[in-house]
């Protein structure tokens, strides 16, 4: 399978947003399709849906060349024709060609009951094979994987649709997508809404997708881990990079900067043959070197300068108006939530001015309600909490996708702050790129991106010295995410955000609060502390005021690199050989383990066939029934097999080192 578009151009009258670019996509690649809102990605994947057709000049090759027949898949195709019926039955539509194989073998087996001809049974067993190649004994655990992934609980398969709300019908319509397995799975934003544990699963769902994926999106460690090609929209350009997200910034990087020098280079280079040619252009003894150079910048294939980075951002020199008391906030006992009886989470915390608190955690936990209480817009359930000396509070709550006012932006500004000057506002709405007659926008026209732009320019006028933030990147370009991480860290007070970005917690949290489970739990470190292997980290849930934490780590006896340290290098070395011996001996039985299914399997497989069984209906599923057992014993063994296979390699590693005298200590 290959799509192919070559030398194509992309808009609609005088607004062009694509001039003469290339793409192609080909069977099981990841891609990704990255750069600023209103750049033209969305439209370039209605493109591949075939929702807008490109330009096809006459006399000239096709620009759009498709080989085979892709199915291609995106989340606007997915609508529910009936809403009456359950998500179940809904999801299952996704399944259609094993549900109906499922059937059909049902079918075969009644008439194996009553008729055991060869015929009959070879076509059962041909269907059955198909049966498996397409899934058909994992179809149902994958289904109810992806629904508790997505937040949804398995005792919903027997809701109806129309039970949903708008949001969780977007997302089952998504699930609906993923489970479709198209040729050619397109994902416009698909991390918007999903919680951490939801993009985990989805990251690790598209790395195992055997097809193709075209992903648009602003999540930037998500595209880190899923894709291995990325195409940027820039000045009209589509430029192709080889990479994750991060090696294409590196190239990118890279890129500019030898084309600048190279560049620089030549442009000296001309100075210096025309201050040549000016020196000498009348001297008779120079003509022919002076002729000389004008022929040789006549032939110079000039070296245009490197574009400049689209990098227009909103711009804030943002300090708070006053500074707040060294203890900035304790929270003690405090439950949240809507039910006496039922609260989302207890929580105990403490926070000292200029650290900034990340909280993460599932949908539906808690964090909004957190926010929302210590924001004094929702009653807490019990406990108390109480803001320090001198605090100045300033609350973003998660945008709506669109407001209904009428009204200009400009003259919504001045509602909110009567005694700014005209050019005042007018500055401080441009800080965030609303300049021009781009303030005269009535709010009701503008995008998700630009609503964001709008309540942080009112949010930072109030020059609070706590800024409490609630999915602040929601609707962001990746460019807009950036100047606001870098607004936030040259920020001089203290800060509480929710967010979901992991590449945005990564930069700013000093500090997690984490929801999971029924409980909030602080963690006194950053969010790469917080995953690392090689720090343990210490989670608190007790009922009284929380003292600040440290995250522990393991303590090496020598100075090892980061990319050396390990666990086996504390064992004294009697205790890795000894290891080692239990895993090889370990390994060895899998591998006769292995042998001996093999055999079996085999034996099996022949006398599936054999024409003196094939009658025998009851016998045919026994032998089914056994194979599909030491098959999945089989693949529990190969997982069993990778993981202490991995292991070994540690120790032997471990070992080596030791032996070489890294660690002297531990070799007694």
């Amino acid at each position: 399978m290959q799509i192919k578009i070559n030398n194509a151009s992309l808009g609609f009258g005088a607004n062009e947003l694509l001039h003469e670019f290339s793409f192609e996509v080909n069977g099981g690649e990841k891609i990704a399709i990255i750069g600023k809102n209103g750049s033209g990605k969305t439209t370039l994947l209605k493109v591949l849906t075939g929702e807008i057709d490109l330009h096809q000049p006459e006399n000239l090759p096709p620009v759009l060349k498709v080989t085979g027949k892709p199915i291609v898949g995106s989340l606007k195709q997915m609508s529910f024709e009936d809403e009456g019926i359950t998500l179940y039955e809904e999801l299952l539509k996704a399944y259609a060609p094993v549900v109906k194989l499922e059937e059909r073998l049902e079918a075969l087996q009644k008439k194996l009951e009553s008729d055991g001809s060869e015929k009959l049974v070879n076509e059962y067993s041909k269907n059955l094979a198909e049966f498996e190649r397409q899934g058909g004994y994992s179809y149902k655990a994958e289904l109810d994987s992806v629904l508790t992934s997505f937040g949804f609980e398995l005792t919903d398969k027997n809701k109806k649709l129309n039970e949903f709300s708008g949001g969780q019908k977007t997302k089952l319509a998504f699930i609906k997508l993923i489970l479709s397995k198209p040729e050619v799975l397109l994902l416009d934003e698909p991390t918007n809404h999903l919680d951490i544990k939801a993009v985990t699963w989805l990251e690790n769902y598209i790395k195992s997708y055997k097809n193709a994926v075209i992903i648009v999106s602003h999540d930037r460690e998500f595209l880190d881990n899923t894709v291995e090609i990325v195409y940027e929209l820039e000045h009209k350009k589509l430029t192709k990079y080889v990479g994750n997200y991060s090696k294409f910034v590196e190239t990118k990087q890279n890129n500019f900067e030898s084309q600048l020098k190279m560049y620089e280079a030549q442009q000296r280079e001309i100075t210096d043959i025309k201050e040549f040619i000016e020196r000498f252009r009348y001297k008779a003894t120079k003509a022919a070197m002076v002729q000389s150079r004008i022929k040789m910048l006549e032939k110079m294939q000039i070296i245009p300068p490197p574009s400049k980075p689209d990098s227009k951002s909103f711009k804030n020199k943002f300090k708070p108006s006053f500074s707040s008391g060294t203890e900035v906030l304790s929270v003690s006992n405090l439950k949240i939530g809507y039910e006496k009886n039922n609260p989302l989470a207890n929580i105990n915390l403490n926070l000292l001015r200029g650290e900034r608190l990340g909280i993460i955690g599932g949908n539906g936990l808690g964090k909004s309600t957190f926010l929302e209480t210590i924001a004094e817009k929702l009653s807490s359930i019990s406990g108390h909490f109480k803001w320090g000396y001198n605090t100045k509070v300033g609350y973003f709550k998660q945008l709506a996708n669109s407001f209904s006012d009428n009204k200009s932006v400009l003259e919504c500004f001045y509602e909110a702050f009567p005694d700014l000057s005209g050019n005042d506002a007018r500055s401080s709405l441009g800080a965030f790129l609303f300049s021009g007659e781009e303030v005269n926008k009535p709010l009701s026209s503008l995008s998700g991106g630009e609503i964001v732009r709008f309540e942080l320019a009112k949010l930072f006028e109030t020059r609070p010295n706590v800024l409490l933030l609630d999915e602040p990147t929601n609707h962001m370009d990746i460019l807009g995410k950036e100047t606001l991480e870098s607004l936030i860290l040259s920020y001089g007070g203290t800060i509480i955000f929710v967010s979901h970005d992991r590449y945005f917690v990564s930069k700013l949290a000093t500090k997690l609060l984490i929801f999971e489970n029924g409980e909030a739990k602080v963690f006194d470190g950053t969010y790469k502390q917080y995953n690392s292997p090689y720090s343990k980290p210490k989670l608190e849930t007790s009922e009284v005021s929380i003292p600040k934490l440290k995250a522990n780590k393991i303590e090496y006896p020598i100075d090892f690199d980061e990319t050396e340290k390990d666990e086996y290098l504390l064992m004294p070395y009697y205790q890795l050989s000894k290891e080692k011996n239990r895993f090889e001996a370990r390994l060895k039985k899998l591998e006769e383990k292995s042998k001996e299914a093999s055999v079996r399997l085999k034996q099996l497989e022949s006398d599936f066939v054999d024409p003196n069984i094939a009658s025998d209906f009851t016998v045919l599923m026994e032998i089914q029934a056994e194979i599909e057992k030491i098959n999945i014993n089989e693949s529990k063994s190969a997982d069993e097999w990778l993981e202490i296979t991995e292991k070994l390699e540690r120790v032997n590693s471990a070992i080596a080192k030791l032996s070489e005298g890294k660690n002297t200590d531990n070799l007694q």
